[in-house]
C-alpha cells in the first residue's frame, strides 16, 4: 500500500525527487505519517447514488417486511426485508447456485436470492430443485432446531436434478436449506401465517 501511495504521490507531485515512496513533499501532508497526505477522500458508504441497498420492489405477491420505503420502486429483494406470499398448492421452483438458492417460479420470486416464502398454515406446498449451476447440493425443510421435517432430497451435482420436497406448512416449517451449505447461508426463511 505504501509503494502504491508513493507512486501515485510521485505522479501527482513533481516536487518529490526522493526515491523513498513513503516521503512526500506534498503541502497538504501534515507530516504525522509518511505518505498520508492527500488520503482524506474516504467513502463513507452513505449510498448517495441510491446504491445503499434500501431500494425495494413490491410487485405482485410481495410483502415489504421492513419499514423502509423505496425511492424508485425497483431493486433486488433480499432475505432480510422481503417476503413472497405463495398461493396454496403452488410449486416453488429453485435453481441452486454455488452457495445460495435462486428463485425460478412463480414469477414474483424469479431471480431473487434465498427469497423468504410466506405460506398459509395447514396448506400443502411443493418446492422443486430444478436446476443446478454448480456444486453438490440437496434440499430440505428445517424446523427451528435445524432438523429436517421434509426431505432431504438426494445429494447430487446434476445440472437438472428435478427433485422435490412436498410438505404441509406448519409452525415446524421455518426454512428451506441445502444441508451441506447451510452454514454458509444456502437457506431461505419460511413464514407461516394463519388466516
Amino acid at each position: 500500500m505504501t509503494a502504491v501511495t508513493g507512486v501515485l504521490t510521485g505522479c501527482l507531485d513533481e516536487s518529490t525527487t526522493d526515491d523513498d515512496p513513503g516521503d512526500s513533499t506534498d503541502d497538504d501532508d501534515d507530516g504525522d505519517e509518511p505518505g498520508t497526505g492527500g488520503e482524506t477522500d474516504v467513502d463513507d458508504g452513505s449510498g448517495a447514488d441510491g446504491s445503499d441497498g434500501e431500494a425495494a420492489s413490491n410487485g405482485d405477491n410481495t410483502v415489504d417486511t421492513d419499514d423502509t420505503d423505496s425511492k424508485d420502486g425497483e431493486g433486488e429483494p433480499t432475505e432480510t426485508d422481503r417476503g413472497y406470499e405463495i398461493e396454496p398448492g403452488t410449486t416453488v421452483v429453485f435453481r441452486s447456485l454455488a452457495m445460495s438458492w435462486e428463485g425460478v417460479a412463480p414469477s414474483p420470486i424469479e431471480g431473487a436470492e434465498n427469497p423468504n416464502l410466506i405460506l398459509q398454515e395447514g396448506e400443502s406446498y411443493t418446492i422443486t430443485w430444478a436446476e443446478n449451476e454448480q456444486g453438490m447440493h440437496n434440499l430440505a425443510i428445517y424446523d427451528d432446531s435445524e432438523s429436517a421435517v421434509a426431505g432431504p432430497t438426494e445429494l447430487v451435482s446434476e445440472d437438472e436434478p428435478d427433485l422435490s420436497v412436498e410438505f404441509e406448512a406448519s409452525s415446524d416449517t421455518v426454512e428451506y436449506v441445502c444441508e451441506p451449505h447451510y452454514g454458509v447461508g444456502m437457506a431461505g426463511d419460511i413464514e407461516v401465517r394463519t388466516e
